[in-house]
């Protein structure tokens, strides 16, 4: 049966579209009463932030912008699909529009035009459009090339249509320019920061306070951080308005004249006005930064000098501080690709923080930098941004020197003061006696001569035989020093002069304690084990001791997909095969760095991992599994992934539970949706997706029952919906019941109560199929060495890759 004709022409179609909105609060267009003459039809794509972030593609039509709604960002990469819901049909005007729909109007957030052009249809469109099939071309700022919209089978209980977006191959190449010649990178297009979510019409700030790092002992865990290695340099925020140039110290001094390099760098960009975050450094021949050699280059006007810009905070008149960090970034690579040489991109690394810190280190680096991916900039310090070193490193006020001993020039060493808050008076932090070149010393000395006085600065009197030979002087120059550990009697051990900081005031100086990371760096300290040799796995000897070290060594992995989540524990407190049991709710005895969790006002709480000494915590009362919600605390109620179990008869071979995982795959990535594998431990493997929360619990389990059921419905020989054994003979059952409430899934890096203390792991695609009979294993014995080896988390998009259930 043929559907229905496609909508009346021009403003006469707009029935629906104003019956939605009231123009009296909304800043859209209510649209034109008679359709343009155009030799060009328009088509855009509007970057939509509302309910959920997602993309309108508008085409034009008959006298309106016909719509649909794409929730993933359309790719160039051809055979890429992309669901697109069709949506009411739009004015002509709406091509152009960019504002603020208001709380409470229908498709409130932010509308900024992600890219423009015009297309060219392929055949006739109405009847495309009616037949469900519609070709075309794009030629806009960012997509070029052939796609197609193909409308998928449509469900009567669905009150709008949903679309395929697939790019088609081109027969020419979009990396050129039409005629074969290829496009110069970031030639492009320039980078826009109205596509940027959270970005603010606003004005370019004077001399804004740059965020600063908290000093943490370990580097925190999780897909959530960006890692960044530490530089060894001069904090600078480059300042460019109308090609003027200001590079502005952390303190707030101007100090573009002593970097020309830079300030002609900053003037080159394609933009009106920038203003980035960054570290001007120097690197040597091993590509580490060098705190003495940037302060020779600057002292002989060297053009070596580079500013490493990890931060973009506004840009041609929009505010990008309160924009997620990774948007930022994601705008200042496009802004430098083919920015000058005195002018780099300050890159990163997602998650993995462990194994990044620890290469950092054995590079012979200064340390990390980690960052929250979705926080806002904040001028102060935060606990957002947070440093680790490999080594100590101090700034510390000069409050007097030595006479030098022998040949030696200038002076023998510097004493050193520091402060233990910012308003507290300075004590004496020891003495620093290497490190100098000639060059420093005859420089220093004669800036020591002009501060001399007679009395130390510092706040208790030193023993007569340490102040011998000792001239004191006013507390103003500051050093930065590497050493091996604070003394017992706060003093520098082993330090080593590194150079002055004149970027930062001397009473700004106080000692750099480390706090714990967020992911519980002190988890040893604050769970003790009991009976440690307790053997949990007798068949492979297993301790409870070998068990927390097994978690303490996967934490940075595991934690990402345990947190806040409720817990269901599978706990055997004598080991496997002993008494054991399962239990959800939290009573005497769990320890208390175990988190809890109210589900049901009136019950006892449920069990939840906040960071490691929660791991610990149920290793020590002998938790050998941990099977996890599918929501976390916040949204209880709206479940963040979906988890499709598949179950294999026992005759069946592996490879056709993995052909079975790579169809679920590719017909979830028809839907908008990504897909990640995990092998269970068992005998089954589970696909799991991540998706925003928004829908109940009902909802997201009614989609995954269609999802299978679809599955069942086309290959009934292969696929079963039915739990029944005796009912699955030769079919692969395709569990969908863990996608309700109080329903759980065995959670990633989970060992399980099995023979040979399997664990439940996540692995790329393409490495299920490993030409076994059975699943691929792997043993808690096995698993931290398989971790520190991989180059990569196969599950580090995991919560980047959240689509809303459309």
């Amino acid at each position: 049966m043929k559907r229905a004709a496609p909508a009346p022409r021009g403003a006469a179609g707009l029935g629906e579209y104003r019956a939605k909105r009231d123009f009296a609060r909304t800043p859209e267009p209510k649209g034109a009463k008679r359709a343009r003459k155009a030799k060009r039809l328009a088509y855009v794509v509007q970057k939509h932030d509302a309910r959920r972030l997602h993309y309108d593609l508008r085409l034009e039509h008959d006298g309106v912008l016909k719509s649909w709604a794409v929730p993933k960002e359309p790719t160039l990469e051809p055979k890429q699909r992309r669901l697109a819901v069709q949506t009411e049909d739009h004015p002509l005007e709406y091509g152009s529009f960019e504002g603020e729909i208001p709380a409470n109007e229908y498709g409130a957030g932010s509308v900024v035009i992600w890219d423009r052009g015009y297309w060219t249809p392929e055949g006739d469109v109405s009847r495309g459009l009616e037949e469900g099939k519609l070709d075309f071309e794009l030629h806009g700022e960012r997509l070029r090339g052939r796609w197609t919209l193909v409308r998928m089978r449509r469900n009567p209980r669905e009150r709008k249509d949903n679309w395929l977006l697939i790019k088609r191959s081109d027969a020419r190449p979009p990396s050129t320019d039409g005629k074969g010649a290829p496009r110069r990178r970031g030639a492009e297009r320039k980078a826009r920061p109205e596509t940027v979510r959270g970005a603010r019409r606003g004005a370019l700030p004077a001399t804004p306070a740059p965020q600063l790092a908290t000093l943490v002992k370990r580097v925190p865990s999780g897909p959530e951080w960006l890692h960044e290695p530490k530089l060894d340099g001069y904090r600078l925020l480059a300042r460019l308005e109308r090609g003027r140039v200001k590079l502005v110290t952390r303190s707030g001094k101007d100090w573009t004249d002593r970097f020309p390099g830079i300030a002609e760098a900053v003037r080159a960009l394609p933009c009106d006005s920038a203003l980035l975050d960054g570290e001007a450094v120097v690197f040597d021949e091993q590509g580490r930064t060098s705190f003495q050699r940037l302060q020779a280059a600057i002292g002989a006007g060297s053009r070596s000098i580079v500013l490493v810009a990890f931060d973009l905070l506004h840009l041609d008149g929009w505010d990008l501080r309160e924009a997620p960090l990774v948007e930022r970034k994601r705008l200042l690579r496009e802004l430098l690709a083919a920015a000058p040489a005195a002018l780099r991109y300050g890159d990163h690394v997602e998650g993995g923080g462990e194994a990044f810190f620890r290469e950092a280190c054995r590079a012979g680096l200064e340390g990390v930098v980690s960052k929250r991916a979705d926080d806002p900039y904040r001028g102060t310090r935060t606990k957002s941004w947070l440093k680790v070193k490999c080594l100590a490193r101090q700034e510390a006020v000069i409050v007097g020197f030595t006479d030098p001993a022998g040949s030696r020039q200038g002076f023998g060493a510097l004493l050193l003061g520091v402060r233990d808050h910012p308003e507290g008076p300075l004590r004496y932090a020891g003495k620093v006696g290497t490190g100098f070149d000639e060059r420093t010393l005859h420089e220093l000395r004669k800036r020591l001569d002009a501060l001399e006085r007679k009395t130390a600065p510092v706040e208790h009197s030193l023993p007569r035989h340490q102040t011998r030979n000792v001239h004191w002087v006013r507390p103003e120059l500051v050093a930065e020093v590497a050493f091996g550990e604070w003394t017992n009697d706060g003093r520098m051990r082993h330090p080593v002069f590194h150079g002055l900081r004149e970027d930062k005031p001397a009473r700004e100086v106080v000692e750099e304690r480390p706090a714990d990371a967020p992911n519980g760096a002190s988890a040893r300290a604050s769970v003790k084990l009991t009976h440690p040799d307790k053997v949990l796995f007798p068949d492979v000897g297993i301790t409870k001791q070998q068990l927390a070290d097994y978690w303490e060594q996967v934490a940075d992995w595991a934690l990402p997909h345990l947190r806040d989540r409720p817990l269901t524990l599978y706990r055997c407190p004598d080991g496997r095969g002993a008494h054991c049991f399962y239990q959800k709710h939290v009573g005497v005895g769990v320890p208390e760095a175990v988190g809890r969790v109210v589900v049901t006002e009136g019950e006892d709480p449920y069990a939840m991992v906040d960071g490691l000494p929660a791991l610990l915590g149920l290793v020590q009362i002998g938790v050998l599994e941990l099977h996890v919600w599918g929501s976390r605390v916040g949204h209880l109620e709206q479940p963040d992934i979906i988890v499709f179990d598949l179950d294999p008869s026992e005759e069946l071979p592996w490879s056709a539970v993995v052909d079975a995982a790579h169809g679920l795959r590719e017909r979830l990535e028809a839907l908008g949706l990504h897909a990640f594998a995990r092998v269970t431990g068992g005998k089954g493997l589970h696909v799991v997706v991540p998706v925003e929360p928004g829908p109940d619990w009902a909802s997201v389990k009614r989609f995954a029952r269609q999802v299978v059921l679809e599955m069942v419905r086309e290959e009934p020989k292969r696929f079963t919906a039915t739990m029944s054994k005796s009912r699955r003979g030769g079919k692969i059952f395709v569990d969908y019941f863990r996608n309700a409430r109080e329903a759980t899934a065995i959670a990633a890096y989970s060992p399980r109560a099995k023979p040979g203390a399997p664990v439940a792991m996540p692995l790329e695609w393409d490495a299920l199929d490993h030409g076994g009979k059975g699943p691929p294993r792997f043993g808690v014995l096995e698993v931290p060495d398989i971790v520190r080896r991989r180059k990569r988390d196969p599950w580090q998009a995991f919560d980047a890759s959240r689509r809303p259930l459309v």
